[in-house]
């Protein structure tokens, strides 16, 4: 057990697993975990998954920040700016891509990039003082976790 985990959220680890049981039954939470554990990360070599992931992120940020596609990539009103730094940070989280590659489908720089997955890294150390920034991220993350567990 690592000093930021507590024997409470073991129990909650359990007992989400306990519903998902109960929900869909002790076969298909294992096939549904294994199917987590070998699809939750691309390597550099699936660049086709890694455009899919990316899109799929935008397009999810884009309906949880309620915002517009016009605007999402060009827009410097906090809202699209934290939806991007949440792709950013959640784009280096589970796909390995550089800083770089991650800017150049976000048509901005590395030095942005590597800004917003450090600002996203320091409100999701503080969750209570970020609770819309970390519950937004947690939402685009297991929205993530879900698409990725579906590709093949």
């Amino acid at each position: 057990m690592s000093k930021t985990e507590t024997p409470n959220d073991y129990n909650l680890l359990q007992s989400s697993i306990d519903k998902v049981i109960g929900k869909i039954g002790l076969q298909r939470t294992i096939t549904l975990l294994n199917s987590f554990i070998t699809n939750t990360s691309t390597t550099k070599n699936e660049q086709e998954k890694i455009k899919m992931v990316t899109g799929y992120l935008v397009n999810t940020a884009i309906r949880v920040y309620e915002l517009s596609d016009d605007l999402f990539y060009t827009s410097n009103i906090r809202g699209y700016r934290d939806a991007r730094m949440c792709c950013f940070h959640l784009l280096r989280k589970y796909t390995d891509d550089t800083f770089s590659k991650i800017g150049l489908s976000f048509r901005c720089s590395e030095r942005s990039v590597i800004y917003g997955c450090n600002i996203s890294e320091e409100r999701l150390s503080m969750p209570k003082g970020n609770m819309p920034f970390v519950a937004k991220y947690n939402l685009l993350e297991s929205k993530l976790i879900e698409f990725m567990g579906k590709l093949n």
